[in-house]
């Protein structure tokens, strides 16, 4: 009946063209400076009726419509001359849509004035959108309902929605569920960023916040084998700190594993390396429930596939919580700046034109574009900017800065320029742009600070964001208004459109608004135009792109023949020693089977052969090649027999093999022969430029746990013809891609080698002296105490501060929480936010 009704609504050619007015007329009040267009009430009246019809069917175009006009509706006549909030508030119920009823407060207070039969019909829906998390009753949206229901019967789940639409907020939730006994159980969370891991966790403790029941270990740092692992924990991890996990400790496993960003399974290397720790976490409990989490996938039948799993259950949504108007903003006249602004609605639309703007300024240059047209267009709401490098959002937000610099700075800008400078450097260009509101991200910026910004975007304090693509990368961060012209992800590269759709689904924020706005700015001149292009993807795991893509390229790293300059080849080399791996397992055909390369068939036999072929050349064990998983098998043996030439020469030659600690007056030299090594045989670098002797300078450092503003200070000594501001950037390049992600893999290889060349010589006794390289260059830190303090969940520039007062540097977590009671908090002398961080750890740690 009403699918008839609500039919028989979307066939009448009047009710688009009062939706057609009635859009046009809310987006030229929301753009300002122009004259209202032509709606009328008898045009709102009649679309939210016409809405709480549509509300009710099953049809996705319907329902999108019935948010769209209803919102609209309401946000432009108010209240005044109908109850539109009431007729606002059924139309969301009918969706349901119930947290988008607490984005007005007349419309959250509706429903003493509704009629019987519709008061009815909203307790009857919410009651089952009703859950109960940490002893508080909360609404669900439709979507969130079905997942919630799912993961509560334990179903393995493949899943993908948009950002807006809450998944989050239902994972965390049932998490708190899940541990609302005292039963002892372990949950891995796996996320692709070490920016996500900050979120994850810091979401977590806030979720367990007031539980009666014993509060889990958030596990974030990587576990080695002398930790034991805590009965009840969360582990939220990338890939790689669940492989060091799995690799110290044969009794890690868990009973739930969340897997966020799934389509992370697609990107090379990584990609591969969070496939084989999901087999393995299977592997130790077949039992587990699995959850797949995803913007945008199409192909959600692929993790059920590639993991022998045939009861997956797939869902996903595509009605966000809040609606997205997609504005091409063109250019008529660059030395004016006037600017014309046409609509294509949900980005689906024929263009409809809105508005002919006059900036009073030039907007030739591409800055220029980014800066002047937000800074007109998104006054007084919250902006994401959408820049192509770190350069150019440091760029266009010290310009954004400059044009607001009438603003006064509040106490909660200066605290967090005061961050800036303690975490980054006096003469980060971050420093002063936030005194105005103004602030960038981008994927370099340490953690700590980089969550504060985001955290200072939320709370209204920085309402002008210019952020690179770290922001597709799941970080959850919506704004009122996303600026954009002709973006790229990388050097040159145009976004693809399924990361358009992923990164537009960003404007609007729930519960402030009911829409939001995507400015395009001279679309005409884009590479690619993602309007036109598909909003989910098909993904392509990495090993079958590896397999049927890049088959010869394989075959010749599986023979072991040096390559030149191939940006690929790390992805596969890890492709290699998972199937080098799995062939000396005798896995090697599950692997093949779940990859889709047919048993027996041409390709296949080529591969196994080549398998076979380097099992001839190599002696190390699978299993010890298998550590350092994306290193070569070969290179991993030249380097191997490097290494156990040496140990055959007696233990003092061995001896000298055995990096040191930080602290030791010789470690400096001892790291530079261990990367002298491999940058010569990993990766085939001509050592004569001692690139390896800097890069040991700069890891020595990092490790002993030296502030970064004086790593940078010294690095501007050394540049003097640069840039300090390029030098910054370098320097943050330096220590998060050459340091915490290169330096760590090649030590990781080397000291995994030179554990079983000690072991095979019989000179096991050697092993504990090596210090565990890998975890401190990871966290910046070695010792005892600092760590501790980072394992609390403390930042790096706090733990830091903490471990120069602490007299003992050997505390555990236990004793560096016990050495934080002893202390007044006033008496640390740390500044606010840093001091809010240590109030916070203590304050949880207290309660629990």
């Amino acid at each position: 009946m009403m699918q008839e009704l609500a039919d028989k609504v979307w066939g009448n050619p009047r009710f688009h063209d009062a939706a057609h007015r009635i859009e046009l007329a809310w987006l030229t009040k929301e753009i300002g400076g122009v004259d209202a267009g032509p709606a009328d009430i008898k045009d709102a009246t009649r679309l939210m009726r016409s809405a709480a019809i549509l509300a009710c069917s099953e049809t996705a175009d319907h329902r999108r419509a019935a948010f769209r006009v209803a919102t609209c509706a309401y946000d432009l006549f108010g209240t005044e001359q109908a109850p539109l909030d009431q007729a606002l508030r059924v139309v969301l119920m009918r969706l349901g849509n119930f947290p988008s009823i607490g984005t007005r407060a007349d419309v959250g207070s509706a429903q003493p004035s509704l009629p019987f039969a519709l008061v009815a019909e909203e307790i009857a829906s919410a009651d089952a959108h009703e859950v109960t998390i940490n002893g508080h009753t909360v609404l669900l949206t439709d979507f969130q309902q079905k997942l919630w229901l799912s993961l509560m019967q334990s179903r393995r789940i493949a899943l993908a929605a948009p950002t807006s639409a809450g998944k989050s907020f239902v994972l965390q939730g049932y998490l708190s569920a899940l541990f609302g006994n005292d039963q002892a159980k372990s949950v891995v969370y796996i996320v692709p960023t070490r920016a996500l891991i900050a979120q994850v966790a810091e979401d977590l403790k806030v979720q367990f916040e007031g539980t009666t029941h014993d509060v889990p270990d958030i596990v974030t740092v990587p576990v080695d084998a002398d930790t034991t692992l805590a009965e009840r924990a969360i582990y939220v991890m990338t890939q790689e700190r669940v492989q060091l996990a799995l690799g110290a400790h044969p009794d890690f496993s868990a009973s739930v594993i969340i897997v966020d960003e799934a389509h992370s399974i697609a990107d090379g290397s990584r990609g591969v390396l969070l496939q084989w720790v999901i087999d393995d976490l299977l592997l130790r409990n077949p039992t587990s429930q699995i959850l797949f989490a995803s913007p945008a996938i199409r192909n959600l039948d692929i993790f059920g596939r590639l993991f022998g799993l045939d009861d997956v259950i797939e869902f996903s949504s595509v009605e966000p919580t809040v609606a997205q108007n997609f504005l091409v903003t063109s250019i008529e006249s660059a030395n004016k700046g006037k600017l014309s602004i046409k609509t294509a609605g949900d980005g689906s639309k024929a263009l409809r034109s809105v508005a002919t703007l006059q900036l009073d300024r030039t907007v030739a240059s591409r800055t220029e574009k980014l800066v002047h047209i937000p800074a007109v267009l998104g006054r007084g709401h919250s902006n994401i900017i959408y820049a192509n490098s770190a350069a150019e959002a440091e760029s266009v937000a010290l310009q954004l800065a400059e044009l607001m610099s009438d603003r006064e700075p509040t106490v909660a800008r200066l605290a967090l320029s005061d961050l800036a400078k303690e975490a980054v450097h006096a003469n980060y260009a971050l420093v002063e742009c936030v005194k105005y509101g103004v602030a960038f991200h981008y994927s370099n910026i340490p953690t700590q600070l980089r969550r504060a910004i985001e955290a200072a975007v939320s709370s209204g304090e920085v309402d002008f964001l210019v952020c690179t693509s770290t922001l597709l990368q799941g970080v959850n961060l919506p704004a009122k208004n996303i600026f954009m012209f002709a973006p790229e992800k990388g050097r040159t590269k145009a976004l693809e459109s399924t990361d358009f759709w992923n990164l537009a689904g960003r404007a609007g924020r729930l519960k402030r608004e009911f829409q939001g706005n995507i400015f395009l700015i001279d679309y005409d001149r884009w590479k690619k135009k993602p309007l036109e292009g598909p909003k989910d993807s098909i993904i392509t795991p990495a090993i079958e792109t590896s397999l049927n893509d890049h088959h010869d390229q394989l075959m010749t790293v599986m023979a072991g023949t040096p390559s030149v300059g191939r940006s690929d080849e790390t992805d596969l080399e890890t492709t290699f020693v998972r199937l080098y791996t799995d062939f000396k397992g005798g896995d090697l055909s599950q692997t093949f089977e779940r990859a889709g390369v047919a048993a027996g068939d041409a390709q296949s036999g080529l591969l196994e052969a080549a398998l076979a072929a380097a099992s001839e050349m190599l002696t190390l064990p699978a299993a010890v090649i298998r550590r350092t998983p994306n290193i070569s098998a070969h290179k991993q043996q030249r380097l191997y027999d490097r290494i156990s030439a040496k140990v055959a020469q007696g233990p003092d030659v061995a001896r000298t093999l055995i990096p040191l600690h930080p602290r030791e007056s010789e470690a400096f030299q001892s790291y530079a022969d261990v990367l002298e090594l491999c940058h010569e045989i990993i990766l085939g670098i001509d050592t004569s430029k001692n690139l390896h002797r800097f890069h040991a300078l700069i890891a020595r450092r990092w490790m002993l746990g030296l502030p970064l503003p004086q790593i940078i200070d010294e690095q501007i000594s050394r540049n003097t013809s640069k840039p300090v501001r390029t030098t910054i950037r370098n320097t943050l390049d330096l220590i998060e891609g050459d340091i915490r992600f290169q330096a760590v893999r090649l030590f990781g290889c080397y000291c995994a080698l030179l554990v079983y060349a000690l072991d095979s010589a019989g000179l096991v006794d050697m092993v504990s002296s090596i210090p565990s390289l890998p975890l401190y260059l990871e966290i910046g830190a070695s010792d005892k105490t600092m760590i501790s303090f980072i394992s609390l969940g403390l930042s790096r520039v706090t733990a830091m501060k903490l471990n120069e007062m602490s007299a003992r540097k050997d505390l555990d977590t236990a004793g560096a929480l016990q050495w934080l009671r002893t202390r007044p908090m006033e008496a640390l002398g740390l500044s606010p936010l840093l001091l809010a961080e240590v109030r916070a750890i203590a304050t949880v740690s207290l309660a629990n």
